[in-house]
């Protein structure tokens, strides 16, 4: 473990050590002074917005006035303002969207967002979060995307409007629709499976939403992610994407602090019957490594498996496998692979290389005909990548 706090404090920038060390919740002042010499502060303040980190830095003032300079202070503060005006917005439609789905008997529950927010931060706004996440059953999606829309929302994915068969096929290759405000800056993902493919997480959505939990924003007691539930959700989601946005692993650290240890051993008893224990232990790895996160005395990770944690290390250095290219996309396929020892998850990540609603924005065919696209896929895909389409 010492290595791996060893290879953080050498081969990380000194704005990404600085970055980790403000968004810890206890500060040493020796420990900055280490990393602000020879400090890029535009890159600092770009890490910073990349990392969604700005209210965990903003709350240590004191630090910031001390070693930051005034221009680069006063921007985090205009942009904690801006995230705290944002945040209101998405509540509001939080709130609205719940009571138009209890009216309609819909069953719900949200995940992540400005509930997760709360959960952790007794504060809705502290998160930079990017949209509101609500799940619900395959068999309510449509009535649901239609109360979505009426409250003045676009659906943007997919933007094409699906037949009754590529909707069908579209629900075992996505997992969600994405739908932006016509007006206002606000994003909803509505979820039929909280991963793609479901089979990574492996839970049903009605059981997810059957054992979800209240949380009161507001007047209104929110249908939410039960805290067992979460814990491993975000230890998958956070695996997915190689922790490469840091709040992400700080979301899971304070998560993980306020569990308590009859929780967590429920949590861990979970993610070994999901086989998501590699993505569980790398989490609990990465929080302790990172953010100095205590981890239960019971809780033992497999040194074999210790590996997965270098991935993750690398990634907030640069930038997670797929955006690293040809071989970064290769490497991310096999490293999908191992986060998760399953055969019909192995079906599942090949199945969907088969067909996508891209190409069917591409070539447009009758129903009768949806088996070519099985057959066409490869050539779909090398036109997409060719001059050609550029």
């Amino acid at each position: 473990m010492k290595d791996y706090v060893a290879y953080i404090k050498n081969k990380f920038s000194n704005e990404v050590n600085l970055l980790i060390l403000l968004s810890r919740d206890e500060l040493a002042r020796q420990e900055i002074s280490l990393f602000v010499k020879n400090i890029d502060w535009d890159l600092f303040l770009e890490l910073t917005l990349k990392h969604r980190l700005v209210s965990h830095i903003y709350k240590h003032s004191q630090y910031l006035e001390e070693f930051i300079p005034p221009g680069i202070v006063e921007k985090i503060k205009q942009i904690k303002i801006d995230q705290s005006g944002k945040s209101l917005n998405y509540t509001v439609y939080l709130i609205q969207i719940h009571q138009r789905l209890i009216e309609n008997s819909i069953l719900h529950c949200f995940f992540k967002g400005p509930l997760l927010s709360l959960d952790l931060y007794n504060d809705a706004g502290f998160r930079n979060f990017g949209d509101i996440d609500i799940l619900v059953e395959k068999n309510n999606v449509e009535k649901a995307r239609q109360i979505i829309e009426n409250l003045g929302f676009n659906c943007i994915y997919p933007r094409m409007k699906l037949t009754e068969r590529q909707r069908n096929a579209n629900y075992s290759i996505s997992h969600h629709y994405h739908f932006k405000h016509q007006y206002k800056n606000i994003d909803i993902e509505l979820h039929w499976s909280i991963t793609n493919p479901q089979s990574f997480f492996g839970k049903n959505t009605s059981e997810l939403i059957a054992k979800s939990e209240k949380i009161k924003i507001n007047t209104i007691d929110a249908p939410y992610i039960s805290r067992v539930d979460n814990l491993v959700f975000l230890a998958a989601h956070g695996s997915i994407h190689q922790w490469y946005r840091l709040f992400w692993l700080k979301d899971f650290s304070v998560l993980l602090s306020k569990t308590n240890p009859g929780d967590f051993k429920k949590a861990v008893e979970l993610s070994r019957f999901l086989k998501l224990e590699k993505c569980f232990s790398q989490a609990c790895l990465m929080s302790h490594v990172i953010y100095n996160t205590e981890i239960p005395a019971f809780f033992k990770s497999n040194k074999r498996e210790e590996y997965l944690i270098q991935i993750p290390l690398k990634s907030i250095q640069l930038n997670e496998l797929k955006q690293q290219g040809v071989t970064g996309k290769i490497k991310y396929v096999l490293y999908r692979f191992k986060l998760k020892p399953d055969i019909k998850y192995y079906f599942d990540l090949t199945y969907r290389l088969r067909t996508h609603l891209s190409d069917w924005e591409i070539l447009k065919l009758p129903n009768k005909l949806f088996f070519l696209y099985y057959i066409l896929r490869p050539f779909l895909l090398i036109y997409k990548n060719s001059p050609l389409k550029r």
